[in-house]
């Protein structure tokens, strides 16, 4: 019987041991900050790959501080492209890419989400806060009603992009690349492909990240209150985003629409039919600027009613 109580006691530490760890990991990730670019000999900023930038900052309650970097796309007429990375990665994500976005835009925005990158202080929002920080950064750019704005974000990024499209009506397009449903699944997968417990740990942080403000949102749910072009895009092994739950997101949201890489993880669907992903991207974000003029044609042609 103590040897039964002793086991116990044991199992029960571990348990909360490897939920506090996921608990941490999840709201620490890797900084990928300017300095650890140098310290590996890779741009810093667009400058570094010759791009003319601004730098700004968007300033959230308690002290949060999200670094921007502004740059003037090569299509005039063109959408503002907000770029959002995704969970331990940083705007550094985007350097790499810039002319293929560039042709795309007017304006690329690219943040560094909180507790990623330069972002201060740490802790991540992990899609709870980040959302009303996107909201509040579209705000901040000041764009004229007749620009469109497209947001392109990458796994958790593409999560809050989705979940901001729901809440704001500035939001005119949306390239959601390995968008997965909850925070939890993540959490979930990672600890699987660790081979660790990984239904009731990650159940467990869940709860534990409640009770420090983080608050899972459904991302299908938010899909479904959208009515802009929602393009997600997937890989049909990808083990941190299940394929079936990006399936269900675009199913769910009313202009939603997909493109599934067979062979593609969670980050290589360019790899792999890059001149397919270019060319309903390019057609996303093509209907999003056509919604967006059409409504403002719909808008001013109104009859004004005393």
């Amino acid at each position: 019987m103590e040897l039964l109580i002793l086991f116990s006691i044991a199992a029960t530490i571990v348990v909360i041991l490897m939920v506090l760890a996921t608990m941490r990991e999840a709201t620490r990730p890797m900084r990928r900050t300017m300095g650890w670019a140098l310290g590996r000999g890779m741009p810093t900023d667009p400058g570094d790959v010759d791009v003319p930038f601004e730098s700004w900052e968007v300033d959230r309650p308690g002290g949060v501080r999200l670094p921007v970097w502004d740059v003037r796309g090569h299509f005039e007429s063109g959408p503002i492209l907000v770029m959002v990375h995704g969970w331990g990665r940083s705007r550094l994500t985007w350097l790499p890419h810039l002319e293929d976005w560039r042709r795309r835009g007017s304006r690329l925005i690219m943040v560094d989400l909180r507790g990623h990158g330069d972002a201060e202080p740490d802790g991540a929002g992990l899609g709870d806060p980040d959302v009303e920080d996107l909201v509040t950064l579209l705000d901040r750019l000041d764009a004229p009603d007749q620009k469109a704005i497209v947001v392109i974000g990458r796994s958790l990024g593409a999560t809050v992009a989705i979940l901001a499209a729901a809440e704001t009506d500035r939001i005119d397009g949306v390239v959601a690349v390995a968008p997965y449903e909850t925070l939890r699944v993540p959490l979930r997968q990672r600890l699987l492909l660790r081979g660790l417990p990984s239904s009731y740990v990650s159940w467990l942080a869940i709860q534990g990240l409640r009770i420090i403000g983080r608050r899972p949102r459904s991302t299908r749910s938010a899909a479904a209150r959208t009515n802009v072009p929602i393009l997600v895009i997937l890989g049909d092994a990808d083990p941190i985003s299940p394929p079936n739950d990006a399936i269900a997101i675009a199913d769910a949201a009313p202009k939603g629409r997909r493109e599934i890489v067979a062979g593609a993880g969670h980050g290589n669907h360019w790899d792999l039919k890059g001149d397919r992903l270019d060319t309903a991207v390019d057609q996303l974000i093509h209907d999003a600027s056509t919604s967006r003029g059409e409504a403002m044609a719909s808008t001013s042609s109104a009859p004004v009613r005393d």
